[in-house]
């Protein structure tokens, strides 16, 4: 075989395995977005349109009463409702742990200015085993210091097998909603399903009653 056809043989391999290497990698950060880049411990796509789209419809909030709501894709998911006459603004993000909201929550609600905040954060930290939970979430509480707050524990399931070590956590940080228990979750055994959202949102408004709700 002549030199340069084998030289051309060497080139079209070695291409035709880059391009399945390439092809490789791009459908394992398909299937697992954490593999690709993050900001703020969000894939930088969703975080970049859903932090957009949260402040779009914050600058175009009207005079009405509101709280803002601040969590993961639970939170994102939901239908919030009103709760004591305020209407939600949801600022949930898919795969946020409580750093994206220590880097962000006093600048959404600085923006805002709501008359209290929900936080629903820790499901993410929870299976990706953050050891720096409790000081993301106190330095999120401090910076929240002027608002009235009310913590939500990690619903847990199946898939967050030490949502209770994070839920006592929160209990120490701050005024804490009633943990829901044996509820429904989808097939990943982490996300809330549908048929227990209301008990999740029940939950929130009652501690919010209880604990932040303006006179």
């Amino acid at each position: 075989m002549k030199a340069w056809l084998k030289i051309s043989l060497v080139v079209l391999l070695a291409g035709s395995i880059g391009a399945l290497i390439a092809q490789v990698v791009f459908w394992r950060k398909l299937r697992d977005p954490l593999n690709g880049p993050l900001c703020f411990d969000v894939p930088c796509p969703h975080y970049i349109a859903r932090m957009a789209a949260i402040e779009s419809v914050i600058a175009q909030h009207s005079s009405r009463p509101l709280y803002l709501a601040i969590g993961d894709s639970i939170t994102e998911f939901a239908e919030l409702g009103s709760i004591c006459g305020r209407e939600p603004i949801n600022a949930g993000i898919g795969w946020a742990t409580s750093e994206t909201f220590q880097m962000h929550g006093a600048r959404l609600a600085a923006m805002l200015k709501p008359d209290f905040i929900v936080v629903a954060l820790g499901t993410n930290d929870a299976t990706r085993g953050k050891a720096d939970f409790r000081e993301h979430m106190t330095a999120l509480l401090l910076s929240l210091k002027d608002y009235p707050v009310v913590l939500v524990p990690i619903p847990g399931g199946p898939g967050v097998t030490n949502a209770a070590e994070y839920n006592e956590t929160l209990k120490q940080i701050g005024p804490l909603a009633q943990p829901i228990t044996a509820f429904e979750s989808t097939d990943d055994g982490v996300h809330v399903a549908p048929s227990a959202y209301p008990m999740w949102k029940q939950s929130i408004r009652i501690a919010a009653e209880r604990l932040v709700c303006p006179n």
